[in-house]
């Protein structure tokens, strides 16, 4: 039977990683019951391989993190407080202690440090330098720590990379001339637009507001990046129409949580405003700005 999945565009946009192990798991029921695989159907192998990642996080439990201070047990004891009062039980504060004693904490249990002064010497688990009184901008850097998001959309950014305002006309166009500009630097391998036309086959890219995300249907590269192109116009991608194109590339072999990238592209597919500022860049330095507002 072939039964519609009206959850796919969701599933898709609130679990891109969840669908592409989906995609995965197609292939291998294709390849060994010899019957087709539709987009629907691989919606909803997405939706168990989602809810098995969601029953990991819960059973890791919290963040756990050590207060550390240059002397005086009252500003330690606010901070403490300031954390249990904004985090919850998102994050368990195991303690206090001075700068000074800081050889003698054990980190094995420990996933960061919130620290108001400069600690020089490396430690075996992250430092967020923090203010005594706490401000909006600490908070969101012990955020992006609780929430593993420890890396954000510039990292996987290169300036040779963008390619503004091409007058290319259909999807194959696209795919073949950002593959040929990255065969031409050596990142891809000759395949690699073969890769990426199976990866539609199985389901197209697209989404609203104008956006794809492409990308090959296994891990081709030997780094993570992005590759970022606007178009004069929209053209047809699928059952979409599409003018701004993120052609994602994944290290071989990466085990490497990309939930932030993941998280920060579906903010920009959300938000047609900011795709329409994109789409007037002219230069990498134009996409920068966009990107810090």
């Amino acid at each position: 039977m072939n039964i519609r999945n009206p959850l796919l565009s969701d599933i898709k946009m609130n679990y891109p990683v969840a669908f592409e192990a989906g995609i995965i798991a197609g292939l291998v029921l294709e390849k060994y019951m010899g019957v087709e695989i539709e987009e629907g159907e691989i919606g909803y192998i997405a939706l168990h391989i989602g809810a098995a990642m969601e029953r990991k996080k819960v059973h890791s439990g919290p963040k756990r993190c050590m207060v550390v201070c240059a002397s005086g047990a009252g500003s330690a004891q606010l901070i403490f407080y300031k954390l249990k009062s904004q985090f919850g039980n998102r994050l368990e504060v195991v303690g206090t202690t001075e700068y000074y004693k800081l050889n003698q904490i054990s980190f094995a249990n420990i996933d960061f440090i919130v620290s108001t002064i400069p600690i020089a010497e490396k430690l075996p688990v992250p430092v967020v330098q923090v203010k005594t009184i706490l401000g909006e901008g600490d908070l969101e850097r012990i955020e992006g720590h609780v929430m593993e998001q420890h890396s954000s959309i510039a990292d996987y950014l290169k300036k040779d990379l963008f390619y503004f305002q091409k007058s290319l006309s259909t999807r194959e166009e696209v795919l073949s001339f950002l593959t040929k500009e990255l065969q031409d630097k050596s990142l891809v391998e000759e395949d690699y637009l073969g890769q990426l036309i199976e990866r539609e086959n199985i389901a197209p890219t697209s989404f609203w507001n104008l956006v794809a995300l492409p990308h090959p249907v296994t891990t081709q590269t030997d780094e993570t990046f992005l590759t970022v192109c606007t178009l004069q116009r929209p053209i047809n991608w699928g059952e979409k129409r599409v003018q701004l194109i993120f052609l994602l590339n994944v290290e071989k072999g990466d085990t490497q949580d990309l939930q932030a990238l993941y998280q920060a592209l579906r903010y920009i597919v959300d938000n047609i405003s900011v795709v329409q500022r994109i789409l007037k860049c002219r230069n990498y330095e134009d996409f920068l700005k966009v990107l810090k507002n």
